[in-house]
């Protein structure tokens, strides 16, 4: 099988940690030739790229994951960049997997003529899909589209996949996100104390573990070095060293940290794929939202609380004083969306082999 992969190449490590992720799904299940992959936000799927590439080319077409259900701005309302009357026109069997849907709580939501174009896009997929982060209830609240929910494939970074630890000794990584700033914060001035209060949190993490950061995308340095100034055993990981080229070096990081404070998707997704636990910094619907659906809402802080800094060392508390017994629980919750996702790839497979 010839497999092309549409997805957000759009200079963000957490989405390129996806596309490994759902790579690692399609050839663990499915009887895989090769994969190509282009950039969702870039390539436009006009008549001729459809006829010429998409059709004649390959054998399955997967859009996704990542937040691809978001901006406004865009031509569809979200990221897919198809008109409408042609998305009719593929005949190569195609599906959205594990789309998340992205706009924040002051965002205006989907737009009517996204909405229109997601509902023709749900009837002509083979198979229509969003991540397990409450993506299926906001859809499903605007579109009235009742979409199969399945594991962001971002969990499966592991799956036959090895990576190798950069740092020796325990360390925490801290990821923050600083891209539109206005909406995860609430404005300059609550940007400015949640620095002052995770300078806080850093301070006392620091005592008694290194401590990392990680950007995901260029806006996220500042940030980071903001909260990092001064403070002993505090490091930011170099982004331009490794990004986007290396993000198997990035991801690695994850995989051998004790544990992660998180305030993006994938900051969350990838080290509980691999047994490392997280506290979400909650500056968006979906980081509370994956975490109830994984039964770990006792492990999420928001953002712009001003008990913050009790609330994060309360999390760490609990975190460190029943860490084995809670990487047990991640082991159990990461067999369990191992076998909904092979679920979902065998179902998929089902349904091209009835066509």
């Amino acid at each position: 099988m010839k497999v092309l992969h549409s997805y957000c190449l759009n200079f963000n490590i957490g989405d390129y940690a996806l596309g490994i992720g759902i790579k690692n799904l399609l050839r663990h299940n499915l009887d895989i030739d090769f994969i190509a992959q282009t950039n969702l936000q870039g390539r436009e799927f006009n008549e001729y790229y459809i006829n010429q590439v998409v059709n004649k080319l390959y054998d399955l077409l997967v859009i996704g994951g990542g937040g691809i259900i978001h901006g406004a701005h865009w031509p569809q309302g979200w990221f897919w960049l198809i008109e409408k009357q042609n998305i009719g026109k593929i005949s190569t069997p195609f599906v959205i997997y594990g789309a998340g849907y992205n706009y924040f709580e002051d965002e205006q939501g989907i737009p009517e003529r996204g909405i229109e174009h997601l509902r023709h896009t749900a009837e002509e997929a083979l198979f229509f899909s969003v991540r397990n982060d409450g993506s299926k209830e906001r859809l499903l609240e605007q579109t009235n589209i009742d979409a199969v929910e399945i594991p962001d494939p971002g969990f499966h970074i592991g799956l036959d996949t090895q990576y190798d630890p950069l740092i020796e000794g325990d360390y925490v990584i801290i990821q923050l996100a600083d891209d539109k700033s206005e909406l995860r914060f609430g404005g300059a001035e609550k940007r400015d104390r949640f620095i002052l209060q995770m300078r806080e949190v850093v301070k006392d993490l620091s005592s008694r573990l290194k401590v990392v950061l990680i950007p995901h995308v260029f806006n996220d340095i500042a940030l980071s070095e903001a909260v990092a100034e001064g403070l002993q055993g505090v490091t930011v990981f170099p982004f331009s060293k490794y990004a986007f080229d290396r993000c198997d070096k990035v991801i690695g990081l994850y995989k051998y940290a004790k544990y992660v404070l998180a305030m993006r998707g994938h900051g969350h997704i990838v080290p509980i794929g691999f047994n490392t636990p997280v506290i979400a910094l909650e500056a968006h619907p979906k980081a509370r939202g994956l975490m109830e659906k994984l039964g770990l809402s006792e492990y999420v802080v928001k953002v712009n609380n001003t008990s913050f800094i009790e609330e994060c060392n309360a999390a760490t508390t609990k975190l460190e004083s029943s860490y084995n017994e809670l990487v047990s629980r991640y082991q159990t919750i990461n067999c369990e969306l191992l076998q909904q996702s092979n679920a979902a790839c065998n179902e998929i497979k089902c349904r091209i082999e009835t066509l």
